[in-house]
């Protein structure tokens, strides 16, 4: 949708005036935060089926029982939980709740609440979605021998236990609530978060305001919150005239230059050479002759020089940085030195596209036509992709639709190649794997193969509680991976931002989903 100036003024009257960089960097309360979502408008507003659209308007109006560290990412820390234990056998967690906790509508937050909503997410009851339900495979039972104990019981040592409970999707719901209504988090917004839920006007703005009854003291400092609905573009000009405090999408150089030089000293920039865990891969449909046949997929991928892609997207995208099926520079993470050792990956692409042509050959398919399903903000992946595939004498049909549609696709199986955005909010292999799982026990699995091979490899890189010996485990899966060639690995993010001077509490931070609570985000100008 296209903003006028003046509506963006409409939306943000109120707003701060230009800071002064000289105040004090201690927090004060006060002020809008205001932010572009340029994510679609969701159709439902619960966590537990949600993906980024819901979590970057929701996320501030529920408490979680862990959060990620954005101090030590990808450590954890406690939100509703004031402490934890684990026992020496990693099989039993028990949790301190905070307490005194409120949900909005008064009523407080127990242990209860805590068991109602894991039992949700593990276990959902008819007609509500659990998107991140395999992940909670290993939790056997959960205890609240009081208000404010939550003790839960592992069937399975697992090393990424605490990453996956203080996941952001987890958000923690009213027992009483769900007991009358199983789905009443599809439509309505009551946590025990920082902001209340005040309004949403679709395709406009969603607005949160200060909860006094907040459970820490002094918290939240800004008086409320709005997120605006608008496109790329218009949260482009939006930072030009100060209209936004900052954008949640990665910028290219040429977008960073034009904010900057259109604002000065009234902006900072952030995240430079910081690469998140979101990702872009395209999926093959691993079912779909003939990319069932390894040696296709495995030359399709071949194809690809992602060292000069890397320059390319630089100037078109945030992503636009090569990396395999972890994070660069995460603990997990191959250095370059070896991933060019793996399949796609090789600076020497002449060499790899010869052999991606007499895979071709061999398979018995030397000129192949593929429908390659995008969506309509990565049409630039897809003329890529297309260009790169050409080489080695393969035909694609690019074909951009919405988002509706392409989820659409993804759920029927309808393509042969398809933009996919694995799991992004955690580094923990345990994560970022989740996806490739196989597809019978694991519907979010785009590619929709079974492999029994993959699913021990997953497994035993969870089950290992070693660092050194889990980092081996996880180079084994993401070799297996690559080498059957399920996806076709693209670029990681790289997340440069402009954000306004007058924002405190948002530092340079390595995953888009830190600090998306809003609890201690403060504005300058604001006293």
């Amino acid at each position: 949708m296209k903003i006028s100036h003046a509506l963006l003024a409409m939306w943000v009257a109120g707003m701060a005036s230009s800071p002064a960089l000289a105040q004090s960097d201690q927090p004060v309360r006060g002020g809008t935060l205001v932010i572009p979502v340029h994510f679609p408008e969701p159709s439902s507003f619960d966590c537990a089926a949600a993906g980024p659209a819901v979590l970057f308007r929701v996320a501030p109006h529920y408490s979680l029982l862990l959060r990620a560290d954005p101090e030590r990412f990808p450590e954890v820390k406690g939100e509703l939980a004031k402490s934890w234990t684990v026992s020496p056998d990693g099989l039993k967690f028990e949790f301190k709740l905070h307490p005194n906790v409120k949900f909005h509508d008064g009523s407080p937050l127990t242990s209860t609440d805590v068991k109602a909503s894991f039992d949700r997410l593990r276990n959902p009851p008819p007609g509500v979605v659990s998107l991140r339900k395999a992940m909670f495979d290993d939790v056997e039972a959960i205890d609240t021998p009081d208000a404010q104990t939550v003790v839960m019981r592992l069937s399975k040592p697992n090393a990424a236990m605490l990453q996956l409970l203080a996941m952001p999707y987890a958000c923690i719901y009213s027992a009483k609530l769900l007991a009358s209504d199983p789905n009443y988090p599809s439509k309505t917004v009551m946590g025990s978060g920082p902001f209340k839920f005040e309004r949403h006007i679709s395709g406009t703005e969603w607005v949160g305001t200060r909860f006094n009854d907040y459970f820490e003291p002094g918290k939240p400092y800004l008086d409320g919150f709005r997120a605006l609905t608008v496109s790329p573009a218009a949260a482009i000009n939006a930072s030009l005239s100060g209209q936004v405090h900052y954008s949640l999408r990665a910028l290219t150089s040429s977008e960073v230059n034009r904010i900057t030089a259109a604002r000065g000293d009234a902006v900072k920039v952030v995240g430079q050479n910081t690469v998140t865990p979101v990702r872009m891969w395209l999926a093959f449909n691993a079912t779909r002759p003939p990319l069932d046949d390894v040696r296709v997929r495995r030359a399709l991928t071949l194809a690809l020089d992602r060292w000069s892609g890397s320059k390319a997207m630089s100037g078109l995208t945030g992503l636009n940085v090569v990396g395999g099926l972890v994070r660069p520079g995460s603990p997990f993470a191959r250095s370059n030195a070896e991933l060019e050792k793996e399949p796609g990956f090789s600076r020497n692409t002449a060499e790899a596209r010869e052999e991606a042509r007499r895979l071709l050959a061999e398979a018995g398919h030397p000129k192949l036509k593929l429908s390659l399903v995008n969506s309509q903000g990565y049409t630039f992946l897809g003329v890529y992709v297309a260009d790169q595939l050409r080489q080695i004498g393969v035909t694609v049909d690019h074909q951009v639709v919405d988002t509706a549609q392409l989820h659409a696709r993804r759920r029927s199986g309808e393509f042969d190649l398809i933009t996919d955005s694995p799991p992004e909010y955690l580094d923990d292999p345990t994560v970022q794997f989740s996806s490739l799982t196989s597809f019978k026990n694991n519907p979010s699995n785009t590619t929709r193969a079974n492999d029994v091979k993959l699913d021990a490899l997953y497994e035993a890189q969870m089950r290992e509680v070693d660092p050194v010996k889990r980092r081996a485990r996880v180079h084994e899966l993401e070799s297996y991976v690559l080498n059957q060639a399920y996806v076709m690995p693209l670029f990681w993010q790289n997340w440069t931002r402009v954000i306004s001077s007058e924002v405190g509490g948002v530092p340079d931070m390595p995953s888009n989903f830190l600090k998306m609570e809003l609890s201690d985000v403060w504005l300058r100008s604001s006293k």
